[in-house]
This record gives C-alpha cells, sequence and structure tokens, in this order.
C-alpha cells in the first residue's frame, strides 16, 4: 500500500535453469494426502527434540526486504551472504519469498527439498540444505514454517530443535523475503535482529519502501536501515535516503538508519545471467566494491548492537510470535 500522498512527495526526476528432478514417490500406489499423513504420523512417533532457552546466541539475524520487486533485493541477499562469507564467517541464507523464490537459480543451484517437506517429515533440515559458494548453506521455502501451527506438539519440537540446531552453528541468518511484507511471512521479519530496506531512486519504489517501512514501525526493537540500489551517483543515493529519512521522522516519529548504496552497474546484470554471483565473478566492480562496504556496515552494526546477555535465539522467538498469531 503506498503511502497517502500528503505523507509523501517526489521531488527528484528520476534465467533460465533447467528443471529440477522430481523426487522418488514413497510408495506408488499411495496419494499426496496419504502421503502427509503417513509423514506426520511417523515424526509423532520420533522422540521430540527438546528445545532449551539459550542466554546468548552468537548468530545475528539480518531480514533483507523491499516493497516493491525488481529493485535487486535477492541479489543484495545473496552476496552480501558470500561477502561476509569471505570474511570467515559462517553464513545461512533462507529464502522466504511465499512463492516465487530464486535464490538457489543465482548461483548455480536447482533446489527441490524445501523446508515444508521437512515439515511434513519427508526429510530432515541437514538433507535440504543446500551448499552454495564459499560453503554458505542456502535453504529455501521458509515460509513452509507457518505450516507448523497445524501439527502437534511432537512435530514442531522435533522441527524447532533442528532450527536451534541451524542457527547455533552460523554467525549470520539472512533472510530473504518476499515483495513487502506479507501477513504470512511478517513474524519472519520482525522477530529479526535487524531489517535492510532495499529501494532504488525510482520514485514508485522509494513510495513502496516508505509504506514497507511504515508497517514496520509499531516494532520497537527493529534496528531498521535503508539501502539504494541502482545509483548513478553518491548524490543521487543520499538525497533518496534523505527523503526517505526526514518522511519517516515526520509521519512515523521513528529514526532510520543508513546502510549505503549500490551504483547502478552492469555487471550486476551479466553476473545474473551467468548465475555467477557477482563479488566472485567481479570482485572490484564498482557494485562488488558497495557490498563489501555493506558487509563491513553489518558487522559494525553486530558489534555495536551485540547484547552479552541476549534473548533467546532467533527460532524460539519466532515460533512464540507465529503460535501467538494463530491462537
Amino acid at each position: 500500500m503506498a503511502p497517502a500522498v500528503n505523507e509523501f512527495n517526489f521531488d527528484h526526476a528520476d534465467l533460465q535453469s533447467g528443471l529440477p528432478a522430481e523426487p522418488h514417490e514413497i510408495s506408488a500406489g499411495s496419494s499426496r494426502g496419504d502421503q502427509a499423513k503417513v509423514l506426520r504420523g511417523l515424526m509423532e512417533q520420533r522422540q521430540p527434540g527438546i528445545i532449551e532457552k539459550s542466554n546468548t546466541s552468537r548468530c545475528r539475524t539480518l531480514a533483507v526486504c523491499s516493497g516493491k520487486g525488481g529493485v535487486g533485493k535477492s541479489v543484495i541477499s545473496l552476496n552480501l551472504a558470500l561477502a561476509l562469507a569471505k570474511t570467515g564467517a559462517s553464513v545461512c541464507l533462507m529464502d522466504i519469498n511465499l512463492a516465487l523464490g530464486n535464490i538457489d537459480l543465482l548461483c548455480r543451484l536447482n533446489g527441490y527439498w524445501n523446508l515444508s517437506h521437512v515439515v511434513s517429515g519427508a526429510r530432515s533440515l541437514k538433507e535440504i540444505q543446500l551448499e552454495g559458494p564459499l560453503g554458505i548453506n542456502v535453504i529455501t521455502g521458509a515460509s513452509g514454517l507457518t505450516d507448523l501451527a497445524d501439527c502437534s506438539e511432537a512435530v514442531r519440537k522435533d522441527v524447532l530443535g533442528q532450527m536451534q540446531e541451524l542457527e547455533a552453528t552460523h554467525d549470520y541468518l539472512i533472510l530473504d523475503n518476499g515483495t513487502g511484507i506479507h501477513r504470512s511471512i511478517r513474524q519472519f521479519v520482525t522477530t529479526a535482529d535487524d531489517v535492510l530496506i532495499v529501494t532504488t531512486p525510482e520514485p514508485t519504489a522509494i513510495a513502496d519502501a516508505y509504506a514497507t517501512i511504515k508497517s514496520l514501525s509499531t516494532i520497537e526493537s527493529l534496528n531498521i536501515q535503508a539501502l539504494v540500489n541502482q545509483c548513478t551517483s553518491l548524490d543521487q543515493g543520499e538525497k533518496v535516503f534523505q527523503q526517505l529519512k526526514k518522511t519517516t521522522e515526520l509521519f512515523l516519529h521513528t529514526g532510520l538508519n543508513q546502510a549505503g548504496q549500490i551504483p547502478h552497474d552492469l555487471q550486476v546484470v551479466q553476473s545474473v545471467y551467468d548465475r555467477d554471483p557477482l563479488v566472485l565473478s567481479h570482485p572490484h566492480s564498482p557494485a562488488a566494491e558497495a557490498i563489501f562496504r555493506l558487509a563491513r556496515h553489518v558487522i559494525d552494526v553486530r558489534k555495536t548492537n551485540e547484547q552479552p546477555n541476549k534473548q533467546e535465539s532467533y527460532f524460539p522467538r519466532l515460533w512464540q510470535r507465529l503460535l501467538g498469531e494463530a491462537a
């Protein structure tokens, strides 16, 4: 939803991939519904995982969002994950787009199994992880976690236990969100430590970015940052950010932090066509160097905001919110 006219005024001008192979059927004569019942039944018979509250968590969660499609959000998510991995950090990249996730395609991976299969019991979390470049872990279909609300307590504990183990073995968890903040995955974003809103200098992109910020502004604990992509100059990027910041302060009475800007760079387009991430294929290009600066910014934010006695980790917090919403 775009902001009202009196809230926001603009004063500046302006893969292909082979189809994945089908998995083997569990039973040639069984229907999909029967399979789901059998799988869930098997999971309920397993010893449920024990979810213990942890007072500390070294994993930092960053949700990458945009108000409008086509602003480069997924490309930034992937390349940021790789830039962080280059520093020696262990990174997990989760695609929580509801239906059109494509993170795996951008780095020559073809994933069929996703988190919905973990929830159903068809696969374990370790079995669906895709090993991406530089050893980053890529997980698709994260929005399938919302299906846990319909599962038994034993299944919930088992899946969430696996998610906690995943979190405990990574330094950064990057969530590539879909366009806008859809109600079904809103809690994925609002539970994160940091939120990165990606926009471009295009007026419609700025308006939609503001609408996204507005929808999140009531969550006091969120650290919301803005990143301006595809800038033609430093001045243009700064002008767009200041416009967003002033409007946010004036009408939402909240602050907006600056994450940086990324210049318009034809090498980005080429890397998408080649399915070869920019920071690996063209590490010295202007856009890649800007992404490395963004990675340093993310590391600095973590150092500044890290709490010695941090509340329980991301996935238990997420589940509590999902459970509360389903009640």
